[in-house]
């Protein structure tokens, strides 16, 4: 399954290094919540698990 980075409006997305940070941001890209993951679907599990 292929993700569409265009449909996640309020997810900023950066690599870093082999691994990814994925940022749930506001209107004004102010960083609300963070995950972090070796691909980017493990970083937004990551996320959520955080916001759980």
């Amino acid at each position: 399954m292929e993700l569409n980075t265009n449909q996640l409006k309020f997810i900023k997305i950066n690599q870093l290094g082999e691994s990814y940070s994925v940022s749930l941001v506001d209107n004004k890209e102010f960083e609300i919540i963070k995950g972090y993951g070796s691909t980017v679907i493990e970083a937004i599990n990551d996320m959520h698990d955080n916001l759980i």
